[in-house]
């Protein structure tokens, strides 16, 4: 199964999105980023809500566009209700005071004039994070095999 990233962002930091979405992708993780799919008809607030749910984390691009966005402080809000990990990446200049929910929490500094060593560390983790959810599976996977033939060769020995 497919490692999902929700990127919270403001649209104005389209560049900086396009820009983790294809670093991520080629660490084998899905990007999702909401504008990305069009869904007419349905209400922005569930789909953004079904999206955040679908992902196994979630990137907050705190930017200086990014603290202003009520969207950004709502998709965080209900990343953190629904238990999702926000990892966030704050511009630098951003204050602690700007970071609402996540004040208090470790985070990863970006220079907006030279992103690409921010996104690199925030790209390996999201990777190892990937690795440890598809390790926890394939133990699960033996894990349910053993038992399947405890069970079949105990069932046999009736």
């Amino acid at each position: 199964m497919a490692y999902k990233v929700f990127i919270s962002h403001s649209t104005q930091d389209r560049g900086l999105v396009i820009y983790l979405a294809n670093l991520l992708h080629k660490f084998g993780v899905e990007p999702v980023v909401a504008e990305w799919y069009l869904t007419p008809g349905q209400s922005l607030d569930e789909k953004v809500f079904e999206q955040i749910r679908g992902s196994d984390c979630i990137v907050a691009l705190l930017t200086q566009n990014g603290i202003r966005s009520s969207w950004v402080q709502q998709e965080i809000g209900y990343s953190l209700q629904s238990d999702k990990l926000v990892i966030p990446l704050v511009e630098k200049g951003v204050e602690q005071k700007d970071l609402a929910a996540l004040q208090g929490r470790e985070y990863i500094e970006y220079d907006p004039h030279h992103y690409e060593q921010a996104l690199n560390r925030l790209s390996t983790y999201v990777k190892s994070l990937k690795l440890k959810k598809e390790e926890k599976e394939k133990a699960l996977l033996v894990l349910g095999g053993l038992l399947a033939f405890v069970l079949l060769v105990s069932g046999r020995g009736k």
